[in-house]
């Protein structure tokens, strides 16, 4: 499965994605949205898991720019958040939204999660290929 993490704190980033390379998952990082929205035109992407609060394309204007792009748009997405204050929470509700994850969450559980998650048929890159020489 590859996974687009989008995070601007390159170590919590750089944390995250070397513990999901260890447990088999193919990841690819960006710092901002922007950045993000590139990586998700260029490559095949199976699940996006990203902060919402970011300088720039925050997490936020990322999931609607995402959800805009019919070449995009069914791609699972998760917001990944440190925030517990209420008023935060309510600011990011959105019902499009496939998942909502705790920066705080025990690593075990979030493998848990990601290893109940199927890649999107059609997103490999054998499978990409295909359809462009088809």
């Amino acid at each position: 499965m590859k996974i687009l993490l989008v995070d601007n704190d390159t170590v919590y980033l750089n944390l995250l994605a070397e513990v999901l390379t260890l447990h088999s998952y193919n990841v690819m990082k960006a710092q901002d949205g922007a950045q993000a929205l590139e990586l998700l035109r260029q490559e095949p992407i199976d699940l996006v898991i990203a902060d919402v609060s970011m300088p720039g394309m925050n997490g936020m204007n990322l999931h609607r720019y995402v959800r805009e792009d019919y070449r995009l748009k069914d791609i699972p997405f998760a917001w990944n958040s440190g925030y517990r204050e209420l008023r935060d929470i309510l600011q990011v509700e959105d019902s499009r939204i496939d998942f909502k994850l705790d920066k705080s969450m025990p690593i075990p559980n979030l493998l848990h999660f990601l290893n109940h998650m199927k890649p999107l048929p059609g997103n490999s890159r054998k499978d990409t290929e295909e359809l462009e020489a088809a």
